[in-house]
């Protein structure tokens, strides 16, 4: 069975998403939109798909039976209400909103109408990552007592960014997921602080990092460094992973590792082989598993790899670590945002 699904929003991942769907067995492009017209007409005629004129028009279409919501995550909720109220499966890429609310709202409408709905948090679809959550769960490292994660950006992620959105929202939700993904159990508190400097010095007022630390139910504790100011000619630094300390054993995961370095008259070659490499025209990579997870859901009528709640949640433990630092003070996650 052939899935025609649609992408509303083209930016960075919302390109992305139309380039490997149009490359993915099984599946088909059925379409695209844009509030940039100019940007969704150039899609449509390289990938050879339908432009839709607007949101409403894609998610009402006979040819499109499931839809990627691509959008700034503080647009996130128009597109996913109405490809819910349509009755479609939808992917929403990460974060699920900008605010609990938001995302309360589409967790609403979703379990009342059934909807399948996965959110687009590529780490658990990456298999370093996979692999190290299976070997989490199968005890072979003990129970856990630490984990350490890091994930400081490239200041040149303001060139598409440009100030619009905060570390917690863009880089927290992913590595808060993971922390909470990995030890099977629920944040408790959480106390971090911030400093400016670096972006406000290029013109954006936002932080330059975040320093957290979560406690976890089951006795872990964990850290969570994540920040944006690392200088572009130093791109190449290997800045992110997450470390798990357990009482038999460690697992370790340098994100950076890719396996190929390539330098150039013009410095560093930024390559990619984990999240969403290609060959030969065939999609690969995490951000294809994730496609493909996601067609074999509708097609088999399974649960996501993860949901709205688990999404949701990734969401309340960022916006407490912004909280915390604003106050300069712990937060009680069992308190905190809890309706």
């Amino acid at each position: 069975m052939t899935i025609g699904m649609g992408v509303i929003g083209l930016g960075f991942m919302g390109r992305r998403y139309a380039r490997f769907l149009n490359n993915t067995e099984g599946i088909k492009l059925a379409g695209v939109c844009d509030v940039r017209a100019e940007l969704a007409v150039e899609t449509g005629q390289e990938l050879g798909c339908r432009v839709f004129p607007s949101y409403q028009d894609l998610t009402e279409s006979s040819e499109v039976k499931a839809v990627f919501v691509c959008t700034p995550e503080h647009l996130h909720l128009g597109p996913a209400l109405a490809a819910i109220e349509a009755g479609k499966p939808v992917l929403i890429e990460k974060p699920v909103a900008s605010s609990l609310e938001d995302a309360r709202r589409i967790g609403r409408a979703a379990a009342k109408g059934a909807n399948m709905v996965l959110v687009g948090h590529l780490l658990r679809f990456e298999p370093r990552w996979v692999t190290a959550k299976r070997m989490i769960e199968s005890g072979r490292i003990g129970e856990i007592v630490s984990l350490a994660s890091r994930r400081i950006g490239n200041l040149d992620d303001q060139d598409v960014l440009r100030g619009r959105t905060s570390i917690p929202l863009y880089y927290g939700v992913h590595d808060l997921d993971v922390l909470r993904w990995f030890t099977g159990s629920e944040a408790t508190r959480i106390y971090s602080d911030r400093r400016f400097g670096v972006l406000r010095g290029a013109g954006f007022e936002v932080e330059d990092l975040y320093c957290a630390i979560i406690n976890f139910d089951d006795g872990a504790l964990a850290t969570a460094e994540l920040g944006w100011h690392v200088p572009p000619g130093a791109a190449a630094a290997k800045t992110t992973g997450v470390a798990v300390v357990g009482t038999r054993g460690v697992i370790r995961i340098e994100q950076g590792e890719t396996g190929i370095d390539v330098w150039a008259d013009d410095g560093y070659v930024p390559t990619d082989t984990t999240f969403w490499p290609e060959a030969y025209g065939i999609p690969g990579g995490a951000l294809s598993v994730e496609i493909r997870h996601f067609a074999n859901c509708i097609r088999k009528g399974l649960p996501p790899a993860i949901g709205l709640d688990d999404a949701i949640e990734a969401l309340r433990l960022a916006l407490a670590m912004q909280r915390s630092a604003e106050l300069g003070a712990p937060v009680d996650l069992k308190e905190f945002a809890r309706s």
